[in-house]
């Protein structure tokens, strides 16, 4: 099972949620049962969220561990993983951030998948807040 980590400064990073390798279903760690999410494909390195009628395509990561978010066009590179499960936020003309881990991971998608459903809803808070 693959766990996810969102990074907190000065305390111990938080146990956000997890991906079961076994069907690919993405959960989000609450007081009982856990909400599923969406779910990852392993073969295209495809994360899509759930929701009524079809899963929505969320993005992708590709071979060389990046995560890409699909907009219209061209998908973006928001983000990257490495080998050891860390994910960081990619900052154009400066460092990337550290976001978060994922551990036992099995495959660079349920990374993609700790992006899209725990550390992008963050990031788009940020931005809301820079603009105003």
């Amino acid at each position: 099972m693959a766990k996810i980590y969102r990074h907190r400064n000065n305390a111990p990073d938080e146990y956000v949620g997890k991906v079961d390798p076994a069907n690919g279903r993405v959960y989000s760690d609450r007081f009982g049962p856990d909400d599923y999410v969406g779910r990852v494909d392993y073969q295209k390195g495809e994360v899509h969220a759930h929701q009524r009628g079809p899963d929505e395509y969320r993005g992708r990561v590709d071979d060389g561990h990046k995560i890409f978010a699909h907009k219209f066009g061209p998908d973006d590179y928001v983000a990257r993983v490495e080998k050891d499960g860390r994910i960081y936020r990619h900052v154009k003309m400066g460092r990337d951030t550290y976001l978060g881990r994922v551990d036992e991971m099995q495959h660079p998608v349920e990374a993609a998948a700790a992006w899209f459903f725990f550390f992008a809803v963050d990031e788009s808070a940020k931005s809301e807040d820079a603009a105003k």
